[in-house]
């Protein structure tokens, strides 16, 4: 450990003001530069033609230094197109800083950003933190911590004196992070915070709470504690394990376990962006996909990526692609209607894992036939759905999901339909949308010919199995470089298999997920290990993440309790106090909504950028409360429904599958009542996806019985 004097209360501010000195510097340094002259351009491709034609007519003793001559020209050429050098930000040129004794070097400033700009004479190393060896101290060590790395054939050892992260907006040292403490610039100077109080969330909530008032939403009305606003950007706050994960090799399955707020979709986005800057050519924007679970979460991803310089990539809801992927593939199938009333039993069946191998069985069968068109690959998803005796079989012994009474109703209902469907292609154009009999008039489909939302997964893997490659639009092979899925434990094997198709044979791949936050519990998704295999792809297992920075230990610990017995046996640990959550149990949807009203208001003018969620479990509910709310006159109140979030300040009335992966200051769960929030799996997951919503403070509303999921620890 260091034997540095650590500073005391009375100079702690020494700390804020040399790192002010240093910006200051640094940025002076960095808006004084004069433009440079555009690099002299000149073609690798040329130089390399010109040495070969050289070597064909030099004399033998000539050609060994030749040779080397196109070696250096071609490893430069290829360094030069995998990592491209982006012009240094001098408004916010970095974001951490490192003061390092090196055993070799002596004692030297580094400072991480997201480009290099190196000038010895000035003492001014900013190095990036995608690319730079030195990027992996400022991850993987505390202040004071000895060290020991290998950067690429040197060993090199030292000790941190000093890691730090900042936040530098428009040239100017607005927050400075570190063991002693935050220290935020305010209008009076630099003001200390106590260092345990800062959080991965922006916005109002992001701001100390001097203390934990019973009865109050927010804790606090001094305006001098909302100082704490000027947050780093999130590339500084990555902790060991979630570096390490981003920076794993371009090959392969990475999967990220983790619960609510543990870091999942960072990681996922921060990959991109690392791979992206790593082989530039091969992960350009169009050739990554990211796929989500809802399209709340699209629109928030998409903004991520957007301020990664990653703006271009596609992100998509599974649901929304297949569609467009189904549609695309077979064309007549446009005109079917999608079943808005599939029953459970149909839905379990349909993305059940076991279809998978029975699909492929079908489509050797049909291969030996020499039948592999698109509409073959109608008849073998059919097929497969209707083969009694085949079903039955793969899907005989004791099973959770389905009983036989259960399977028996899937294979009728398939066994209704999916005949209707195949045959009635028959009749159809392959590439047409219309269906015209043989005297020219459109024909009107069998009414039984409908699709299941889970079809299109099927019909799309029938192909894959048949066919070979989906086609993109220009009916070339659909092929990504990258593919990252959020929310992965929404969606079931089947879709994933899908996925995994169209990413080149390097196979790319990065999926997240946590078992305890679904929303759809019927998509065959029971395990990773499962996922795995059916993927059949090299993987990584990768430990859960155990450190939740969303929330705080008092959330985290009600939401673990209404998990029950489907939470994880290893709880999150909580690096965060918070407000206790508060239970409050009222006879009637009009007087909480009046009560909730009363909490709102004055904490809209308190803190004006906080985010604040009603959430209900259905939409009947949640339109009630909105419509309360609004005759109190509850300022900057939306009702957002569709998944169509602005993201703004305010307060938002939704239900809780709309919220998927979101956050918020505050967290107000409505009628948590025991007929809305019975004993069963699908009430357990919703309740536990509503209360990891919250940031910072939580409150429980009941009217009437309250849900038996709730701990009795809560009104104590």
């Amino acid at each position: 450990m260091s034997d540095r004097k650590q500073p005391t209360a009375s100079n702690t501010l020494s700390i804020a003001l040399d790192e002010e000195a240093l910006c200051d510097r640094v940025v002076k340094h960095l808006r004084a530069l004069r433009p440079s002259r555009p690099p002299m351009q000149f073609s690798d491709d040329d130089a390399l033609v010109s040495l070969r034609d050289q070597i064909a007519t030099a004399r033998l003793e000539d050609v060994p230094p030749l040779l080397a001559q196109m070696q250096q020209i071609a490893a430069i050429a290829g360094s030069r197109s995998r990592k491209p050098v982006e012009p240094i930000n001098a408004d916010s040129p970095y974001f951490g800083h490192l003061q390092l004794q090196e055993t070799e070097r002596g004692t030297r400033d580094v400072l991480i950003g997201r480009t290099t700009y190196i000038e010895p004479r000035q003492g001014i190393r900013v190095v990036d933190w995608r690319h730079a060896p030195v990027s992996r101290l400022y991850y993987r060590y505390d202040e004071g911590a000895d060290y020991e790395e290998e950067f690429g054939d040197r060993e090199v050892e030292g000790q941190v004196l000093i890691r730090r992260t900042v936040t530098i907006t428009d040239g100017q040292l607005k927050r400075v992070k570190s063991p002693q403490g935050v220290f935020n610039r305010t209008t009076d100077g630099w003001r200390h915070i106590d260092a345990g109080s800062s959080t991965l969330a922006g916005g109002e909530g992001s701001a100390v709470r001097a203390d934990h008032l019973r009865g109050r939403l927010g804790s606090t009305g001094d305006i001098e504690q909302r100082a704490d606003r000027h947050l780093p950007e999130i590339a500084a706050l990555l902790d060991p394990r979630q570096f390490d994960l981003i920076s794993r090799p371009d090959s392969g399955l990475v999967i990220i376990q983790g619960g609510a707020g543990s870091g999942k979709t960072t990681i996922g986005v921060h990959r991109m962006a690392y791979l992206a800057f790593q082989s530039k050519q091969r992960f350009r924007a169009d050739r990554m996909l990211v796929v989500v679970g809802t399209p709340a979460l699209r629109d928030y991803i998409g903004q991520l990526l957007t301020a990664l310089d990653l703006g271009g990539v596609g992100v998509v809801t599974f649901e929304g692609w297949a569609r467009k992927l189904r549609a695309r593939t077979f064309a007549w199938t446009k005109r079917l209607p999608t079943e808005d009333n599939t029953p459970v039993e149909v839905s379990r069946f349909k993305t059940d894992p076991r279809l998978l191998a029975l699909l492929a069985e079908g489509a050797d069968r049909m291969r030996k036939q020499g039948r592999t068109s698109p509409r073959d690959a109608v008849w073998l998803w059919a097929d497969t759905l209707t083969s009694h005796d085949r079903v039955r079989e793969a899907f005989a012994g004791a099973d959770d999901r389905l009983n036989e009474a259960q399977l028996t109703r899937a294979l009728k209902w398939c066994s209704d339909r999916c005949p209707a469907i195949a045959e009635w292609q028959a009749d159809v154009d392959e590439d047409s949308e219309d269906i015209v009999g043989a005297d020219g008039v459109v024909e009107r489909e069998d009414e039984r010919a409908t699709i299941d939302l889970e079809d299109d997964a099927l019909l799309l893997r029938a192909y894959q199995l048949l066919c070979g490659p989906l086609l993109s639009g220009r009916k070339k092979a659909l092929s990504y470089e990258h593919l990252f899925v959020d929310e992965a434990q929404d969606l079931a094997p089947v879709d994933l298999c899908v996925l995994a198709d169209v990413v080149s044979s390097r196979k790319s791949i990065t999926l997240a997920g946590d078992t305890s936050q679904r929303i759809r519990v019927d998509t065959g998704f029971r395990d990773w290990s499962e996922v795995t295999a059916a993927l059949d792809v090299d993987h990584l297992e990768i430990e859960p993440l155990r450190i939740a920075y969303r929330s705080t230990r008092q959330v985290l610990d009600l939401a673990r309790a209404v998990l029950g017995p489907l939470a994880d046996p290893d709880a999150p640990e909580a690096p965060r106090e918070g407000a206790p959550v508060e239970h409050y149990n009222l006879p009637t949807q009009g007087a909480a909504a009046a009560f909730i009203a009363e909490a709102l208001r004055p904490l809209m003018t308190r803190e004006p950028h906080a985010t604040v969620v009603i959430l209900a479990r259905y939409p009947e509910q949640a339109d009630a409360y909105f419509n309360a709310l609004e005759m109190a006159e509850v300022p900057h109140l939306r009702r957002a429904s569709n998944y169509q979030f602005s993201f703004k300040p305010g307060v938002e009335v939704t239900e809780i599958k709309q919220v998927k992966g979101l956050e918020y200051d505050y967290v107000i769960l409505v009628d948590v009542n025991a007929q809305s929030y019975p004993d069963t799996d699908p009430a357990r997951y919703q309740l536990h996806v509503g209360a990891t919503r919250a940031a910072h403070q939580l409150w429980v509303v009941s009217t009437g019985p309250p849900s038996p999921l709730l701990p009795d620890w809560l009104d104590d």
